[in-house]
């Protein structure tokens, strides 16, 4: 009883009644045609009860709902690695998510070397300097949110000038400390498309401001007026926009704080009411919201339309501030690592002891061992061709699942039963024996793995295999086969039983007719891609 998952009944979905055994700590491929029922049972049965027992057990209401089975019992604390991206923040990147970047920032904030602002000298590490100070786990995230200038500071070692003391938050582009002023740390500098907020045509009451109904052009009219009379000049609302003078139109554009306002009106002290005249600006106040509601996804979609994205012109996309991208390892910045593969960042940290100095071997001797696993594992799970500053949000569904399981297999957790979906998506056949070892690894650690899988070597490599069918939909939803591969490969009924045993070549796709036409692409520069050009 211990040693599998019972299911009795199971009728989710277009699941016929069915009832299986699942060996436990087992790597598990359940298979079939797609729409056979192979994802009701796999999450919405096995995974969606294993969470409502365990949230049971726990007192904790119930606000999943028992799925239509009779009876599953063996059932252990479940995690599932689909493919939906869990981050789709514009701040999270391939190094932020695996916490790859966030070690390396230690290394650097611990023996980066960086050239002094005065008098141009390189100012080594400050344990070089005498000054080694007693470091704790700074792998946390839950920093001090200062700033740059309001940084400790320490003396140049060359002329006495005073530099700030490199910690952890100043090679963050999510903290003050670190983030380029200009974006704020997001690589990309916003502005409004104004020919989709203003018609230069009209008039402020005729609808110029095209996003302000009745009550907006009242409201913000009457404000604008005040504020010209505030600083001394005539707002006029019945005019077209485009015939604004320059401080007219900077003042709706950009409001009363903006330096492009300022500018226009020297000396002069904003109003603090909107009665006086305070007028946010109608790009200021579009920028605002993005800005505050960057982690609301359907948010920004809706105000993305409004905006335009250029590379900061500080920073050049790479998000930090100017002085910590001067800050170097054996002549390498974390600017420059971040854009190296993981793959070949994972050769830099192997030879990283041979090219530092004894005493920044001693202070960073386990964080480069820890290091050096977490990249090594997402290496031989085949996302060695990733970069840490890939964004999450461009990952595909498959890359984005490898991630998750890379993280796992640094976990050490056992005794769990994990849920996977179609893990081989997007992967090159080469790769796929390398997955197939981190699902085998992971196994290993006293788990068991239940995985919808299609590819052949993954099923072949299997210690059971559940063919589910026989076809879609109605007609699909039994257990058609279940053993080892050599015992499905043995059913002849099988689909999968005859494509394991090798009855049934691989199939190959159909000669297309061409007309002649073609679809060029020029010099696509994406991710990875080096300027193709393909037809």
């Amino acid at each position: 009883m211990h040693d599998r998952i019972t299911i009795k009944g199971a009728r989710l979905n277009n699941l016929k009644n069915i009832s299986l055994e699942i060996p436990k700590n087992q790597f598990v491929v359940l298979t079939g045609l797609s729409g056979s029922g192979k994802s009701s049972l796999a999450f919405d049965t096995i995974y969606k009860e294993s969470v409502r027992q365990f949230m049971e057990s726990m007192g904790m209401v119930d606000y999943l709902g028992k799925p239509d089975v009779d009876l599953i019992e063996g059932l252990t604390p479940s995690i599932s690695v689909d493919q939906h991206l869990t981050n789709r923040s514009p701040r999270s990147t391939v190094g932020t998510a695996t916490e790859v970047y966030t070690f390396l920032r230690i290394l650097f904030a611990r023996i980066g070397s960086r050239p002094c602002p005065s008098c141009g000298q390189e100012v080594p590490p400050a344990y070089d300097a005498g000054e080694m100070e007693v470091w704790t786990d700074e792998s946390s995230e839950d920093e001090p949110e200062e700033s740059f200038e309001d940084s400790i500071t320490y003396p140049c070692p060359h002329c006495g000038t005073p530099i700030p003391e490199l910690g952890m938050a100043h090679f963050s582009f999510n903290k003050p400390a670190g983030a380029c002023p200009t974006c704020s740390g997001l690589g990309e500098v916003l502005d409004a498309n104004l020919s989709l907020l203003i018609d230069p045509s009209l008039s402020i009451e005729a609808g110029g401001v095209l996003s302000w109904d009745k009550f907006h052009v009242n409201y913000y009219g009457k404000a604008l007026t005040s504020a010209g009379q505030h600083y001394g000049f005539v707002f006029d609302t019945t005019i077209p926009i485009g015939d604004f003078g320059p401080a007219q139109r900077d003042l709706l554009l950009y409001g009363v704080n903006d330096p492009r306002f300022v500018r226009r009106v020297p000396g002069k002290t904003p109003p603090t009411r909107s009665e006086e005249g305070r007028f946010e600006g109608v790009v200021t106040n579009l920028l605002r919201r993005y800005t505050e509601r960057a982690q609301d996804i359907n948010y920004r979609e809706k105000l993305e339309k409004f905006l335009t994205k250029r590379t900061c012109p500080d920073c050049d996309g790479t998000r930090l501030r100017a002085e910590s991208r001067a800050v170097t390892i054996n002549g390498l910045s974390i600017v420059e690592l971040a854009k190296y593969s993981l793959g070949d960042l994972a050769l830099w940290i192997e030879e990283l002891p041979d090219l530092i100095s004894p005493e920044a071997l001693i202070v960073t001797e386990p964080i480069v061992g820890e290091l050096g696993g977490r990249v090594r594992r997402l290496v031989d799970i085949g996302l060695g061709y990733l970069t840490m500053e890939r964004a999450t949000p461009s990952l595909s569904g498959g890359e984005a699942q490898r991630l998750r399981l890379a993280a796992l297999l640094g976990s050490g957790l056992t005794g769990v039963l994990y849920v996977l979906d179609e893990p081989t998506v997007g992967l090159h056949p080469r790769d796929i024996q390398r997955l197939v070892n981190a699902l085998i690894r992971l196994r290993d650690l006293g788990n068991t793995v239940l995985v919808i899988e299609h590819d052949l070597d993954v099923m072949r490599a299997a210690d059971y295999v559940i063919d589910i069918g026989p076809g879609a939909g109605k007609h699909g939803g039994y257990v058609v086969a279940a053993g080892t591969p050599e015992k499905v490969a043995q059913v002849p009924d099988s689909i999968t039983g005859i494509y394991l045993a090798g009855r049934q070549p691989a199939i190959t796709p159909v000669k297309r007719q061409i007309n002649g036409r073609r679809l060029t692409i020029h010099g696509a520069q994406a991710h990875n891609l080096r300027n193709i050009t393909a037809e």
